[in-house]
């Protein structure tokens, strides 16, 4: 049997979903039912005097016992570079990430075992360069075979996950209230359907000053400004769908629950359906493991295209065995942490590299000039180069080409020419 895992990697709560390829439906690990509601507390906790971890809700119950010092917000500390003290040893936050990581997936040892993974999908709130560092350390240290490992946003996970789910729930634009801390956020999936395949997007909207209710009753000292804050989040969310053609609303995370936003639920459920959602990101990273396993009609149909993805075909015409090929570079809808190539080619006339840039959006091709300046004078096809493309960011793209000479007749230089290219 093959399985998917999906990872749903968060700075205060983590959850993790799996099914065999041959299922219809995602599980999601819990050892109880809070679990499954919230998910698994991403924190870890050290016994007192050994060097023995407890993680998630275990570790929480060894701290307030006394027996055992936790570690909380591991993500933020990783991404920090920061090192954690206990009982005078330092600990580098990104390996207590990872041990985490691997302990939770533990949970799923009664249910598979690791050379039974198709693919695991790790995602997160937002991938930076340094994030994506991290992640990558974390996917090289699993069980799981690394090229079975896939990295990507919440964005990309909502798309999966909607589009696994009737059509008549996204025919519509779709929005997910996401109030799960430590603020509220939104996400707005629509579709640009005259296209072939039709391209969607997921944005994304942060609303810094609505933080978690607790929180904000802790702030201003009094349980009677509930209602006040109900207005707060009804008001933004007048804005928010104000011009929005939206049909379909899902409301994530604990701050939906409780009875703090009864005002602005009877609002959004005034012509839209709306519906209570959890394990959204872990299953939405499961249905994307099973399209790359075994892709649907629904995959040529549609395309994602989200913040982390290339918005442009990159290659370049090279001579290959005497010949002129195109090769591709980069290419539209790739992530551009995942993406960058290392060619060795033979130029043939002039001293410069000429890349060709499609852009998705129509604004037609666009051609790149590297100049090779102080390249030596020598016949066509008488200059070996390896060009190495790679990305810094989805807007930011680093071209390098170094001289290679040609065997014992044209010996190398040695010389490197470099061009960043940022784009919107």
């Amino acid at each position: 049997m093959k399985y998917i895992i999906g990872y749903d990697l968060g700075d205060s709560m983590s959850q993790i979903s799996y099914f065999e390829l041959n299922n219809s439906a995602p599980e999601t690990v819990a050892s109880d039912a809070e679990e499954e509601r919230l998910g698994i507390p991403t924190v870890l906790s050290k016994r007192k005097g050994v060097a023995q971890w407890e993680f998630g809700n275990a570790a929480i119950k060894a701290s307030q016992n006394g027996t055992s010092t936790l570690v909380d917000h591991l993500m933020s500390f990783a991404g920090a570079g920061a090192k954690i003290e206990i009982e005078g040893e330092a600990y580098d936050a990104t390996d207590l990430l990872i041990l985490f990581v691997r302990r939770s997936l533990n949970m799923l040892s009664m249910v598979l075992s690791p050379s039974e993974v198709e693919y695991m999908i790790i995602t997160v709130a937002s991938l930076d360069g340094k994030l994506v560092d991290i992640v990558e350390k974390i996917a090289s240290a699993m069980p799981v075979d690394r090229d079975k490992i896939i990295i990507q946003t919440y964005e990309e996970s909502i798309y999966y996950y909607l589009l696994h789910q009737p059509k008549d729930l996204w025919d519509r634009d779709v929005t997910v209230f996401d109030y799960s801390g430590p603020y509220l956020r939104a996400y707005q999936l629509w579709m640009n359907k005259a296209t072939e395949p039709v391209v969607a997007f997921v944005d994304r909207t942060d609303f810094t000053e609505i933080k978690m209710p607790k929180l904000m009753m802790k702030e201003e000292e009094s349980v009677e400004k509930a209602d006040r804050i109900d207005e707060m989040i009804l008001q933004i969310s007048h804005d928010y769908f104000s011009n929005k053609d939206v049909g379909t609303v899902f409301l994530l995370g604990e701050g939906f629950e409780g009875g703090w936003c009864n005002k602005t639920l009877k609002f959004m459920c005034m012509g839209k359906r709306v519906f209570q959602g959890r394990n959204m990101y872990s299953k939405g990273a499961c249905y994307c493991g099973k399209d790359k396993a075994q892709p649907c009609e629904l995959n040529k149909e549609y395309v994602f295209l989200g913040p982390d993805k290339l918005k442009f075909n990159l290659g370049l015409k090279m001579i290959v065995a005497g010949e002129e090929e195109y090769l591709a570079v980069a290419d539209a809808g790739e992530n551009w942490y995942d993406s960058g190539v290392t060619y060795d080619f033979v130029l043939g006339e002039g001293k410069s590299v000429p890349l060709i840039m499609t852009p998705l959006d129509g604004k037609g091709v666009e051609n790149i000039e590297i100049e090779l300046s102080g390249l030596p004078d020598r016949p066509a096809k008488a200059s070996r180069l390896r060009l190495t493309v790679s990305f810094e960011s989805e807007t930011r793209m680093k071209i390098e080409v170094e001289d290679l000479g040609f065997g014992e007749f044209f010996p190398s230089t040695g010389r490197k020419w470099e061009k960043i290219i940022e784009f919107r």
